[in-house]
């Protein structure tokens, strides 16, 4: 790792995403969460933040959703539930001293833990016509802080 690169802390990242997932699609009025979700839906990545770490340096944040295992008609009211459940039971999870926040690493070819592919083993669980669903949050590529330039 280059001197002007930090790693956040699987915890640390949680904490910030947890947020901004509060923020983007919660804490906004209905249609603006539904735009969101709709662009989400149709594959649109979406830059939430760039975010200046104590050491000057910058974190961009973005928001992407995978919902081609979801079982049944996907739409904003059953999104934001599952939203809420993931953002529920992941302060759970980061609030015990006692739990740890559980992490899956992708495994590569050769059955190995990659460092660039992680999902966080809390999900967000809803019901649809009694078929369960989740949501996971998770982190697709290498996720550094670069120094400021």
């Amino acid at each position: 790792m280059a001197a002007n690169e930090r790693t956040l802390t699987e915890e640390q990242l949680a904490t910030i995403s947890g947020n901004m997932l509060q923020k983007t699609l919660i804490d906004v009025s209905r249609t603006v969460g539904k735009r969101i979700f709709w662009e989400l839906e149709s594959g649109t990545r979406i830059a939430l933040t760039q975010l200046r770490m104590e050491d000057e340096s910058l974190v961009r944040l973005d928001l992407s959703l995978d919902h081609s295992e979801f079982r049944g008609a996907l739409n904003f009211s059953l999104f934001r539930d599952s939203v809420l459940a993931l953002l529920s039971g992941l302060g759970n999870t980061l609030r015990d001293e006692n739990a740890s926040l559980p992490v899956m690493r992708m495994l590569d070819e050769s059955g190995q833990a990659t460092g660039d592919r992680r999902l966080f083993g809390v999900p967000g669980v809803i019901a649809v016509d009694g078929v369960p669903n989740m949501l996971v949050m998770g982190r697709p590529v290498a996720f550094r802080a670069r120094g400021a330039d």
